[in-house]
């Protein structure tokens, strides 16, 4: 498996939760979660194919263009006050003191200022074509100590690796279905047809 970072046991921090058909908590029915951050203290990730249906310029200042078109996706029911970034790496001359890579091709950071002026200098000057993939979110997901161990012992969620081409898929609502069809021939047919056959 190609890791981002050296792991601890237990860590699963770059994995995808994918959410198991019976998971019906309107928070993450159907959703694929980036785990930023899994420690014995808890978990941290985001939602990345839930979009919010609004846009970076309806939510903070900035001048109209491409930066203010950049959607936001509801990252997750904690502290949705807050804005977070994934982003598929930034070029230079972008500081990088807050930028975790949980898995490759995959940054995260929260929406700082210098980050939101980097987009609308640097970035917004490369050719359409050669930015960097960048995805706002509100709010993230979050677990107590124990809490998404237990959740996965139940079944909730169905574990992959992370991959960009999902978190940055072009039709993120199609994302769950994908992310699915990438662990294999019996999980597709839990992304096609809504439900888990018995493997007895």
């Amino acid at each position: 498996m190609d890791e981002s970072r050296e792991r601890k046991a237990g860590d699963m921090t770059g994995q995808f939760l994918i959410s198991g058909t019976e998971l019906v908590d309107p928070n993450f029915f159907r959703t694929v979660v980036l785990l930023i951050q899994h420690a014995a203290d808890g978990a941290m990730g985001l939602v990345v194919n839930r979009p919010a249906d609004v846009e970076l310029g309806s939510i903070i200042e900035i001048s109209g263009g491409p930066v203010a078109e950049i959607p936001v996706f509801v990252g997750g029911p904690v502290e949705q006050q807050y804005l977070f970034v994934l982003h598929s790496g930034l070029t230079d001359p972008y500081p990088r003191e807050q930028s975790i890579n949980p898995a490759p091709g995959i940054f995260f950071e929260p929406a700082t200022d210098p980050l939101i002026e980097y987009l609308s200098t640097n970035w917004l000057a490369l050719p359409e074509g050669d930015r960097p993939e960048v995805r706002f979110f509100a709010g993230y997901s979050g677990w107590a100590p124990g809490q998404l161990e237990d959740e996965l012992e139940s079944g909730s969620w169905f574990t992959h690796d992370a991959a960009a081409e999902i978190v940055f898929h072009q039709n993120s609502e199609q994302g769950w279905r994908d992310a699915l069809r990438k662990k294999g021939e019996f999980y597709r047919i839990v992304a096609d047809t809504g439900y888990t056959p018995s493997m007895n």
